[in-house]
């Protein structure tokens, strides 16, 4: 996730004294009958859009990041078609999002934490191929999703290279074609002016996941400025080196073996300057997806505003998201006592086993054609040690009615295995990561089911994988939780070596 412009919101405080207006009230993304506009969900096969920008912007944009995940995939080569659909949120300007990231103001973030991955926008009543600002944003963090997929152990520091290269898109007049390989003006003048950093601080970035924007740039500017030096000057290794990464190996030994042999690397790379980089045109198809259109309620949209307090970034603690969330969540069952993604919320807020059960058990009830709602009668089965039968039953039922559910695919692997039924369970877990490769909790699940299979290498490889991708991907509010987490996982990981026979990997 990055910000890739620097934003002065108090400008529209001085245009707004300017105009003579003594009381301003500040714009939000809520129900209509609450001083928001109407908020509208568009599905494509790719993307669930909500947005607050009116029907036509709804469909244009549903349209644009359609056409936009054809060129990023079209620029890996066609190697991957990332299944599922991602949710979209595009509130109607920064001044709404600012509400949500409480003055971190980003133009749009990326977050695969949750049941499907969320990006969020502002939209700023643009189109976004007419705004090519907002087209850079969107073209980065969707790159950040579909890398995941490709290349399933990345360091930090060539994740946000490649995002920053494959977001020079340009499309064409007729969208028929898009080119990618400009010169990123900003990163460009920077390591003109300033020394890239060493190979050995970029590698180290992953240990600084908390550091502020000025703090991050060099970073960013050598990260873009190291992947379009080995592009140009070393296109077959970098080839294998993304190769290995696709095969999970660990980044620095995919690294070794792919420069080792290249003596004075780092001295070329911290001489190189990029005059003109090479380009990258790629032949789009038509595309012209059915859309589903519908207008969303006040429910909806107070479960959507809980959804933007939890998993913004920004500075407000985790005791005021969960509060925040708690007074959306409660609004929205106000208005919907069975909004099926309400009571996942509450659900999810609620500590109390028993009491998670009760819920499903009435959602279910109320919903019984909501595979969401079955899933989570299946897990709060679980947790409460029902009968295998019944967590059996519910979960059969969430993935007749959504195959891709990945909480589903997670618990149903671990009853196969609590039964014997390795294989069973392997494949589900399997599943359920090839769906959600950017998820920490179900690549841990997989880790540990292989581990119970017998397949040390493999469940030490996949915990590794799970640790990187919680690394330096959560917010400053989340980093005690966060590194509480990466503490356990660590010790999980070493326990694994230990029974494995082998030595424990760094840290």
């Amino acid at each position: 996730m990055s910000s890739i412009r620097i934003n002065i919101p108090w400008l529209l405080g001085l245009a707004l004294v300017a105009l003579g207006s003594s009381c301003v009230k500040r714009p939000l993304a809520a129900c209509p009958d609450k001083g928001g506009h109407e908020w509208r969900e568009v599905n494509s096969p790719h993307f669930r859009v909500s947005t607050d920008l009116g029907g036509r912007v709804a469909r244009f944009t549903a349209l644009e990041l359609e056409q936009l995940r054809a060129a990023l995939l079209l620029a890996w080569g066609g190697q991957v078609d990332p299944p599922g659909q991602v949710e979209v949120i595009v509130v109607r300007s920064e001044v709404e999002l600012e509400e949500f990231t409480l003055g971190k103001p980003p133009e749009a973030f990326l977050d695969s934490s949750g049941r499907s991955p969320l990006m969020v926008m502002a939209g700023e009543g643009e189109f976004l191929l007419q705004q090519p600002e907002s087209l850079q944003v969107q073209a980065h963090e969707l790159a950040h999703h579909i890398s995941r997929f490709v290349m399933v152990r990345q360091p930090r520091w060539l994740t946000e290279g490649l995002a920053t290269w494959l977001q020079t898109v340009q499309f064409s007049s007729l969208r028929r074609k898009a080119t990618f390989g400009e010169v990123h003006p900003g990163f460009d003048q920077y390591v003109r002016n300033h020394a890239p950093l060493t190979l050995e601080k970029l590698w180290a970035w992953e240990e600084r996941p908390y550091l502020s924007w000025a703090e991050t740039l060099p970073y960013y500017a050598t990260s873009w400025l190291l992947v379009v030096y080995l592009r140009e000057r070393q296109p077959e290794r970098f080839r294998d080196f993304t190769a290995r990464l696709a095969r999970a190996e660990e980044p620095r030994h995919a690294w070794e073996a792919a420069f080792r042999e290249v003596p004075g690397l780092e001295e070329d790379f911290r001489k190189y300057k990029p005059e003109r980089e090479e380009q990258l045109t790629v032949e789009l198809p038509r595309i012209s997806p059915d859309f589903e259109v519908r207008t969303l309620d006040c429910a909806e949209i107070h479960a959507l505003r809980a959804r933007l307090f939890l998993r913004s970034p920004g500075y407000r603690s985790v005791g005021e998201r969960l509060r925040l969330a708690a007074l959306e969540v409660e609004e929205a069952l106000r208005e919907d006592p069975a909004n099926v993604g309400a009571v996942l919320l509450q659900a999810s807020l609620t500590a109390e086993p028993k009491r998670r059960l009760a819920l499903a058990r009435a959602l279910v009830q109320a919903r019984p054609d909501s595979g969401p709602a079955w899933s989570l009668l299946g897990q709060s089965l679980q947790e409460t040690n029902a009968p295998v039968s019944e967590q059996e039953q519910a979960l059969q039922r969430a993935l007749a009615l959504n195959p891709e559910d990945v909480e589903a695919l997670v618990a149903m692997a671990w009853l196969h295995t609590e039964r014997g039924e390795t294989v069973e369970g392997l494949a589900k877990a399997e599943r359920a990561v090839l769906m959600a490769p950017g998820r920490a909790s179900t690549l841990e699940a997989y880790a540990a089911l292989l581990f119970q299979a017998g397949r040390c290498a493999e469940s030490m490889t996949a915990q590794q994988r799970a640790i990187g991708v919680l690394g330096g991907h959560v917010t400053e509010a989340l980093r005690a939780a966060a590194e509480a987490t990466q503490t356990a996982m660590q010790k999980k990981l070493a326990e694994y070596a230990r029974h494995c026979g082998q030595p424990e990997p760094p840290r």
